[in-house]
């Protein structure tokens, strides 16, 4: 039997009920806190996991302080308690604070103090801008490159910012986008400009620049980027290096054009020398204009001799000298070389003539040496050729047999086969038979020496085609002696047709031989070649009074021979003029000199300053009598003994024994010489450099007519010359500095080749 409690508790039913209703309140607001931190717990959880560096400070939720875990385990246990339960459940309450659902908010101000920055931890903020956070927690990204804004803030990730950087934003250079990621570098062996060993680093710009080098220099067509295989081969090569378009090649040739131009402008800025010119004009089929081809030349203060093609700019017709002139004086201008310029070598014709008097009659005179008596000089390859081409119309029919006989045997592959055999038969030289260019006199040289050669073979192929009328008639000896004849005009040609090395020292000697060998032809045993005699020494004449004072000025300057070798072909040539011909000549070249010597004092004071040329008042009043003596003594002494200037004394030395060798470079001699004699050795300088020919002019031609083939016919007057100048600069540079180009597919900058021909000057 149960015992009865001793003593008893009293139960209330309004204690009771109160107790339960504020228990009920208790767990309805517990509940609502656990789902409410359930859901808070699991979003943080999942933004942390996408962004590990986001933290969160504890009253980001808006707790309020007032209310702890202790507070309410003890009110709920009194609940219990009340309630008649005396076990207290052993709930884990979350060590946190529970939010608030009513009653008053905490300050947002305060709230915003003590939250945290959040870290930028993502590589693609360094792309992008982010600005101070707001109230409500968001920020704003801007981009570096677009200037587009992401809203950032309360847990969101940066793959926003990846896409853009990656493929949204246009204005990301690609080269950036596609940068590789490896951890190790690779290296490279070294070139001419490079160490030998570098890291080597892909760039999207300086493929595409070395790609732009290579169609520059190689003469290689804009659409060679849509090639298939080109393609192909690239991507093997390289996979991050993406193929430019065609236009985007274009315009990266000209910005190799642009850059190389500002360096060559600048150089030519620093250089202290004279400038040399040649000139030359050049109409391509299809276009309804002309071109003007204009380079210069110059020695530099090591001594190199250097050419480069300055300017391809269009001429329309008429050509006549006004139009030449203001096309080459605006060129000058805006490479600032009117005040630097010496010489302008240019063809003999009537329009060049004039064009030179027009130059002479504006501002460039008044900084021309000598008062411009040297400024103009005819090219003496084009001399030559005209006077050869006066003799060779004696012999116009036997030229023109041995022509057309080349044609016939060449026209048809039966016949190559037949001459062949005949080759084989008289056991002549493996050739094959060439027809010349018309207009270009060596080149007709070559055709009739290589006709003397296969003479047995032209013969028996005549048997065997049985075609007899080929050489029909021809005296083979009279060939041989006009063969003999010409090989004095082809020697001086090729010896004057040389753009690496000084050769208007060269001319004046080679000249007057060739004057000395059209005198010897008139004492030959072949009428014909007595006639050709007379109608080359008219044409000779003419143009030796027409200008030969810089031939002589050069020769003066050859350590070689000096006033020698002048005086003796003058004396030789022309024995009634000597006298006169001497003293224009020591007059000219005085005057040269004087102009050099006050332009090197002028430059010498300014170096020098006012400031070390005055002697102070100090000095002049604590002289003494007896030095003031001695410097009179001395200026007396002085005016009785001059010193001799530097060309007395350079002309007084006599030959160099030494200089006597065939190798012999006249441009080492002067840089040697150059401590002694500092205002001759820079006079010398300016005139070594000019050139005796316009060969370097028409060369640009021939890569003209490369440029402006059928396929490239639609190239615009811009691109035209910003491809053969650009494509003259590129290879000087590789080729002056060492380097080997490679073989040129075509002809060399020297001569030029006809499709059907053979290789001319």
């Amino acid at each position: 039997m149960a015992m009865a409690n001793p003593n008893p508790t009293p139960k209330c039913d309004d204690c009771n009920s109160q107790g339960r209703s504020l228990v009920n309140s208790l767990i309805a607001m517990i509940t609502d806190e656990v789902k409410s931190r359930f859901s808070i717990l699991v979003m943080t959880n999942s933004e942390s996991a996408s962004e590990p560096d986001l933290e969160l400070s504890e009253d980001s939720f808006g707790l309020d302080p007032n209310y702890t875990p202790e507070e309410i385990q003890r009110v709920e246990n009194e609940a219990r308690q009340a309630d008649g339960d005396t076990q207290v459940p052993q709930t884990q309450v979350p060590q946190t604070q529970i939010p608030q659902t009513e009653g008053p908010q905490p300050d947002p101000e305060s709230n915003k103090k003590r939250k945290k920055r959040e870290r930028m931890t993502s590589k693609y903020w360094q792309y992008f801008i982010r600005g101070e956070p707001k109230e409500d927690g968001f920020y704003e990204a801007k981009c570096k490159f677009c200037g587009h804004i992401y809203d950032m803030g309360n847990g969101r990730g940066t793959g926003s910012l990846m896409h853009h950087f990656k493929k949204s934003c246009q204005k990301v250079p690609k080269a950036m986008r596609h940068k590789p990621n490896a951890l190790q570098k690779m290296l490279q062996a070294g070139t001419t400009t490079a160490p030998a060993l570098d890291v080597w680093e892909f760039n999207q710009m300086k493929c595409r620049k070395g790609l732009a080098r290579m169609v520059v220099a190689h003469d290689y067509p804009f659409n060679c980027v849509n090639h298939y295989f080109l393609k192909e081969f690239l991507r093997e090569l390289q996979p991050l290096f993406k193929v430019p378009s065609r236009n985007t090649l274009r315009a990266d040739c000209l910005n190799i054009y642009a850059e190389e131009k500002d360096m060559l402008y600048d150089l030519f800025s620093k250089l202290d020398c004279k400038f040399s010119f040649t000139g030359d004009l050049w109409s391509n089929k299809g276009r309804d204009r002309g071109f003007m081809a204009l380079t210069c030349h110059y020695i530099d203060e090591s001594w190199k001799l250097h050419k480069r093609v300055i300017a391809l700019c269009p001429l329309p017709s008429p050509h006549t000298g006004k139009n030449i002139a203001d096309a080459i004086y605006e060129r000058l201008v805006l490479w600032n070389l009117d005040k630097k310029a010496l010489c302008l070598v240019l063809d003999s014709s009537s329009a060049n003539d004039a064009c030179v008097k027009e130059l002479l009659s504006g501002p460039i005179l008044d900084t021309l040496p000598a008062d411009g008596q040297l400024f103009h000089q005819r090219c003496g390859c084009h001399i030559l050729n005209l006077i050869v081409q006066d003799g060779l119309d004696v012999l116009d029919g036997e030229i023109k047999t041995i022509r057309e006989t080349m044609k016939y045997i060449r026209h048809s592959q039966s016949r190559m086969e037949k001459f062949k055999r005949a080759v084989a038969q008289v056991k002549g030289p493996d050739k094959k038979p060439a027809w010349d260019v018309q207009t270009r006199w060596n080149s007709t040289y070559l055709m009739l020496q290589l006709a003397f050669e296969l003479r047995e073979a032209i013969e028996r192929f005549a048997v065997l085609d049985k075609n007899s009328e080929l050489v029909a008639g021809l005296d083979w000896n009279k060939l041989k002696a006009l063969l003999d004849c010409l090989k004095v005009f082809y020697d001086a040609t090729l010896t004057l047709s040389g753009t690496k090395y000084p050769t208007l020292n060269l001319f004046f000697p080679e000249f007057c031989e060739v004057c000395s060998n059209i005198k010897k032809m008139r004492n030959s045993n072949y009428p014909f070649i007595v006639e050709m005699s007379l109608k080359m020494y008219a044409k000779w004449d003419k143009y030796w009074t027409g200008g030969n004072m810089l031939l002589a000025i050069a020769c003066v300057f050859d350590p070689r021979s000096k006033f020698g070798v002048v005086e003796y072909y003058i004396k030789e040539m022309y024995p009634h003029d000597y006298d006169t011909f001497m003293a224009n000549l020591n007059n000219c070249i005085n005057a040269l000199f004087k102009d050099y010597e006050n332009a090197y004092n002028r430059q010498s004071q300014e170096q020098i300053g006012s400031s070390s040329q005055q002697v102070s008042a100090l000095a002049r009043q604590t002289e003494s009598v007896s030095r003031a003596g001695l410097k009179d003594y001395m200026k007396n002494k002085k005016r009785a003994d001059p010193k001799k200037s530097e060309l007395e004394e350079y002309l007084a030395d006599g030959l160099d024994e030494n200089s006597l060798d065939v190798a012999f470079d006249i441009l080492s001699w002067w840089k040697l010489k150059a401590a002694k004699y500092p205002i001759l050795s820079r006079l010398a300088r300016d005139i070594l450099a000019v050139p005796i020919s316009t060969v370097a002019s028409e060369s640009t031609f021939s890569n003209s007519g490369r440029t402006l083939s059928p396929i490239r016919s639609s190239l615009n007057d811009e691109s035209i010359e910003a491809l053969i100048c650009a494509q003259d600069w590129l290879r000087a540079s590789v080729t002056e500095n060492g380097g080997d180009f490679g073989e040129i597919l075509w002809s060399s900058d020297e001569t030029t080749s006809d499709a059907d021909g053979i290789a001319h000057c």
